[in-house]
């Protein structure tokens, strides 16, 4: 297991969350925001929800394209719609994660 931390957006009708490298990094970001700094601050560059919709915690999937227009509308790109969820969501800390808590994800992580 390994610990990520997490931002959580709740929604209208879909919860968001957000993995980032650490709530400094969130800090930092929302100090002087910028597309260009996201790479600094998030650790998964996809948006995850959960199968119910509904939390931050079960297993998490890949937000759909439909999830995302409904919550943010149409034609945002993923950059845009990861920061308005640095913006105004919350830190949820570092959380124990197992291997099969989320599913596709792609790590922005350095090896």
């Amino acid at each position: 297991m390994s610990q990520l931390s997490r931002c959580f957006y709740k929604g209208e009708d879909t919860d968001f969350v957000v993995y980032i490298k650490s709530k400094d990094s969130l800090d930092d970001y929302l100090k002087e925001p910028s597309v260009t700094k996201l790479t600094d601050t998030v650790e998964l560059f996809q948006i995850f929800s959960n199968h119910e919709g509904k939390g931050s915690d079960g297993q998490l999937g890949e937000a759909s394209h439909a999830q995302l227009e409904n919550e943010f509308g149409r034609g945002k790109k993923p950059e845009e719609v990861i920061d308005l969820i640095l913006k105004n969501g919350q830190y949820k800390g570092n959380n124990r994660m197992k291997e099969n808590t989320f599913r596709g994800a792609r790590t922005n992580a350095r090896q």
